[in-house]
């Protein structure tokens, strides 16, 4: 091949790189980081105005981290565990809590969310449902163990059937129309990077 016919072929490569990657970027416009960041700051606000009113049997939803469940299954893993390191550390800051504890388990929850997300039909009702049950019974769980040793104690029987049972329950309620909200503000299955990219 000659020289020119090489660089010729190269420069057509570069182009069509840029060109995925163009529009690879552009699934993450602004407008989309914009729609996402107020999705993460209503969630706040619902967890520390709206969230302690409705305790149940000792328990409260968590609207933070359902959130970051649902954005976790729209977007992949990585939107999921940003997401959730922002939502976390909005959360520590607004309850002035202790700093990192929330962030670091909200990451998990986004993180392993989004691969879950890989695995399954964007079409059902029930994937939103079962993940947000699943992570909040792991995230609360380690939210209890860190808080053991930090010196808080507590009976396990109570932990497990007053706090982490009954909120993976009502966090559960409340995950298809968090889903379908944020599904519809942010575009439908356009926003569905995961689901598009399941092999």
């Amino acid at each position: 091949m000659m020289p020119w016919s090489r660089a010729k072929n190269d420069a057509g490569v570069i182009q069509k790189a840029g060109e995925a990657a163009s529009s690879a970027s552009g699934a993450e416009s602004p407008a989309s980081l914009f729609k996402v960041a107020l999705i993460i700051v209503a969630a706040v606000i619902a967890q520390t105005t709206v969230a302690p009113y409705l305790t149940v049997l000792g328990a409260k939803p968590d609207a933070a981290l359902v959130a970051v469940v649902c954005l976790a299954l729209l977007r992949g893993p990585v939107s999921g565990a940003v997401a959730g390191f922002s939502t976390g550390l909005f959360l520590d800051i607004a309850l002035v809590q202790t700093m990192g504890i929330s962030s670091f388990l909200f990451t998990l929850a986004g993180y392993f969310s989004g691969r879950l997300a890989e695995k399954v039909d964007p079409a059902s009702w029930l994937p939103p449902v079962v993940t947000v049950f699943a992570a909040t019974l792991v995230v609360e769980s380690l939210n209890s163990m860190i808080m053991f040793m930090l010196g808080v104690e507590a009976s396990v029987w109570f932990i497990v059937f007053r706090i982490v049972v009954p909120a993976a329950f009502l966090n559960a309620l409340v995950a298809s129309p968090i889903f379908a909200f944020c599904r519809w503000w942010l575009g439908g299955n356009q926003n569905q990077n995961v689901f598009v990219s399941k092999q």
